[in-house]
């Protein structure tokens, strides 16, 4: 009791702190009173748990790039004619309450690039402020957050890469400043992000989470509470699965299979794929997410307000984000013991509705379980599929399928299977409700895709898959 109670103050001290508040109050170009809040590592520490609850923003990953926005773009939801989501379904970019979403979401994640360069504007210059490795690792994930939250602007708004590596696309920013920075061609940009990621993964090579420290761990980090709790923050294992997928987005699989077997090899154990008695052994209390696979993951103390927004029972047909049932059965094979399936797509009691709805973000009785609340960001599930991708041999991919797939409570794909085929089949049960089937499809530069209604396909191309930049930045710029 005494550790969970200890582990709630961590986590809640970037929500109920003062100097918190501030620093999440201020705007991507305005200028902060470091003396304030970087006064002390304690200080450094609130600024940067002010840039991890940034992202559970529902502008950012406590909703658009996670459950809602990413997920409709890649037709994982049945949203006719009627719905409220349908412009956005159907693409109408230029529709004015779609460019105010695009917007807000550049918004809010560019604001949060620029809460960790102010922490990174200064670190060096304070390193005698910290003690044993802590500048080191609040330094490696500063920079790590860096990367990842620019590269994902890259997949929403940046080219199809596999067509136009070198089209110019968005800009990177490494410094806090006032000034807009050049906008960067496809290739210049990954670049930055790997250089990120290169000097993260260097500052966080004696992370407590090598020696073990995670949600499941029994034991705290002689660093204290901050340090226990590994894959809530980027870690070093989180870093080097972030640079697997970016090396497979610019489609450099020589390196992006090294990257991924690495992970595996080191963090197979400190992350172990969840057993079903975990999932399925107590039904008040289901780990949807499976948390313990979960490399990174934030920790979002709205998630049940957005499961109600979204996906809730109780929601009109109009509202309510589902897939549609055909679908389902198609995509699952009509296997409900896979454990993403009969365990996160529920037909409803009383009577509310006739079809399944999505349950993985639903809430739990016991509010004390470590798993309530968590928004999966990278899971050890992906870095099987990157090497089953990569992997020159393709037995050799089928094998790290089946890996996932046996840990899923399915049968193997067959040795002589078509690994494309089969691969695509569990992209699709594996990331419902957190993003990154259509950051698949536009890496694949993918023609046409299945259609949200359930029958038909939908043509894709740049025009859909490149996101239009907000006119606010193109105003302001000009």
């Amino acid at each position: 009791m005494k550790k969970r109670i200890l582990f709630s103050v961590i986590i809640l001290v970037a929500v109920t702190g003062t100097s918190c508040k501030k620093w999440l109050d201020v705007k991507p170009r305005d200028k902060v009173i470091e003396g304030v809040l970087l006064e002390n590592e304690a200080g450094f520490m609130t600024a940067l748990n002010g840039v991890y609850l940034d992202m559970t923003d529902e502008k950012s990953y406590g909703g658009q790039m996670t459950m809602q926005m990413t997920e409709i773009l890649g037709q994982r939801y049945n949203i006719g004619g009627g719905h409220k989501q349908y412009k956005l379904a159907s693409y109408q970019y230029t529709e004015p309450e779609i460019q105010t979403m695009f917007g807000n979401t550049w918004g809010s994640m560019y604001k949060t690039v620029a809460n960790a360069n102010k922490i990174l504007s200064v670190i060096d210059e304070k390193k005698g402020l910290f003690s044993g490795n802590h500048y080191s690792w609040v330094k490696g994930e500063a920079l790590a957050l860096r990367a990842l939250i620019q590269f994902d602007l890259f997949r929403l708004f940046g080219p199809v890469y596999q067509q136009d590596s070198t089209a110019v696309s968005i800009p990177y920013y490494t410094s806090f400043t006032t000034r807009y920075e050049d906008y960067l061609k496809g290739n210049v940009f990954l670049e930055k992000v790997l250089a990120d990621l290169d000097a993260a993964e260097a500052l966080l090579k004696d992370d407590p989470v090598v020696s073990g420290y995670t949600l499941g761990s029994k034991d705290q980090s002689v660093d204290g509470v901050a340090w226990s709790y590994r894959n809530l923050r980027l870690n070093y294992y989180a870093v080097r699965a972030l640079k697997a997928r970016v090396c497979l987005y610019r489609r450099d699989k020589v390196s992006a299979l090294k990257y991924a077997t690495e992970v595996l090899t080191g963090a197979g154990g400190v992350f172990p794929f969840v057993t079903l008695n975990e999932v399925q052994g107590d039904p008040r209390n289901p780990n949807r997410v499976f948390s313990s696979e979960l490399l990174f993951t934030l920790q979002d103390s709205r998630r049940t307000d957005k499961y109600r927004n979204y996906f809730d029972p109780s929601l009109k047909d109009p509202d309510i984000l589902t897939a549609a049932q055909t679908r389902l059965t198609s995509e699952f094979e009509s296997n409900t013991n896979d454990f993403r399936y009969g365990n996160s797509w529920l037909v409803p009691g009383s009577n509310q509705k006739n079809y399944r709805c999505f349950y993985k973000y639903a809430d739990i009785e016991e509010t004390s379980f470590r798993f309530r609340n968590l928004v999966p960001m990278i899971r050890l599930s992906e870095l099987y599929f990157i090497a089953a991708e990569c992997a020159p041999d393709p037995a050799a991919g089928i094998a790290y399928l089946n890996v996932v797939r046996r840990n899923r409570g399915i049968s193997d794909a067959p040795a002589n299977a078509n690994l494309a085929t089969e691969l695509l089949k569990d992209y699709k049960r594996e990331f419902y409700g957190e993003g990154q089937m259509f950051f698949y499809y536009k890496r694949n530069a993918t023609a046409s895709i299945p259609g949200g209604t359930g029958s038909g396909t939908i043509t894709m191309g740049k025009e859909k898959y490149v996101l239009p930049i907000p006119l606010d930045e193109s105003r302001f710029r000009n």
